[in-house]
């Protein structure tokens, strides 16, 4: 096609696009969007999608993995009834895509801004949700990273430090005066990293660590036998006994450049997750752990973005994870 067919081509379709109603603009808007949903992601639906990456539906009530085909939705949704105890299921029953209303190019939309960590209101504008819907989805993908953490374990050399947030909880009663230094007014967060970019961050209670919550947080992730570093802090010394961890200690002072550099990949690290945090300023602090969860899988997962592209790899997750504990927010 020459350059003048081409050119009165995008003229004809421009002019048949003005033609069209709100509802035929809308629907020919979403017809465009699913396309580069399929392009992008080899499905126009949820089930497509789950079908796609062998997602294996579940029995909600007894957790066999054999059911049988019973059938279809009236959506035309597969169903499912369990060889085991009858019971009778949805390709979608017992994911976060269960009882969804969103089609799937908008869900995906949300999710790839949220591989950006932007704030709802970014979620609202680009996936074109209200402000409740971008609420819910955010922490029905939260919901999917609960536990990832409990698989992580740091080995060799692993840094430790911990960090203190605003409860805000606390703060938002107008007639409670903020406390000054490390007190109950502020929460602490234990950050682990090791040589190989493995990351732990673990909300602890409020105010100074003890050596009971520094245990709690750290010692199923921490391989013995590795290397501690960290700032002196003498919650850290049963820790250190128990895993029998080879002591490297600096004391924490910013005036010294062996500190400095000694404890700069932990520190570091610190000030990303307060950045991170910092963009979420109406976060309930009852919350802050399913954030936290957040940032270390998709610090994870850029770390091996070389090896597979971020998005792809969080939609693979989401298709492929059985979330049926979904919190009330």
């Amino acid at each position: 096609m020459s350059g003048a067919d081409m050119a009165e081509a995008r003229l004809d379709l421009a002019a048949f696009v003005d033609d069209l109603d709100e509802g035929q603009f809308a629907d020919l808007w979403d017809a465009a969007q699913s396309r580069k949903c399929f392009e992008k992601y080899g499905a126009r639906t949820i089930e497509g999608l789950l079908d796609k990456w062998g997602h294996a539906p579940l029995c909600p009530d007894c957790g066999s993995t054999t059911p049988r085909l019973d059938g279809k939705a009236p959506n035309g949704t597969k169903r499912y009834r369990c060889r085991e105890c009858g019971c009778r299921f949805s390709a979608l029953t017992g994911t976060i895509f269960a009882d969804a209303k969103l089609p799937l190019h908008k869900i995906m939309r949300i999710v790839e801004v949220m591989c950006h960590n932007a704030s709802l209101r970014l979620i609202e504008l680009v996936a074109e949700v209200s402000h409740g819907t971008a609420f819910l989805w955010r922490h029905k993908v939260f919901s999917t990273i609960d536990s990832w953490q409990d698989k992580v374990m740091l080995s060799g050399r692993v840094w430790i430090d911990e960090m203190y947030f605003n409860d805000t909880d606390l703060l938002h009663d107008l007639g409670r005066k903020p406390r000054r230094g490390l007190s109950k007014d502020l929460i602490c967060v234990v950050v682990a990293i090791d040589a190989f970019k493995n990351v732990l961050v673990v909300v602890s209670e409020n105010g100074k660590p003890s050596t009971r919550r520094i245990n709690a947080a750290l010692e199923g992730h921490i391989k013995p036998g590795s290397t501690i570093v960290h700032d002196c802090e003498k919650a850290h010394n049963s820790l250190v006994k128990k895993l029998k961890l080879v002591d490297e200690r600096y004391k924490a002072n910013t005036a010294d450049p062996v500190y400095l550099m000694q404890m700069a990949l932990v520190n570091n690290l610190c000030s990303w997750i307060r950045r991170y945090v910092g963009r979420f300023s109406c976060m309930r602090s009852a919350n802050l752990q399913s954030y936290l969860n957040w940032f270390v899988y998709l610090f994870r997962v850029h770390r091996d973005e070389e090896k597979w592209p971020v998005e792809e790899r969080v939609v693979r997750h989401l298709a492929l994870s059985n979330s049926t504990h979904l919190r009330k927010w």
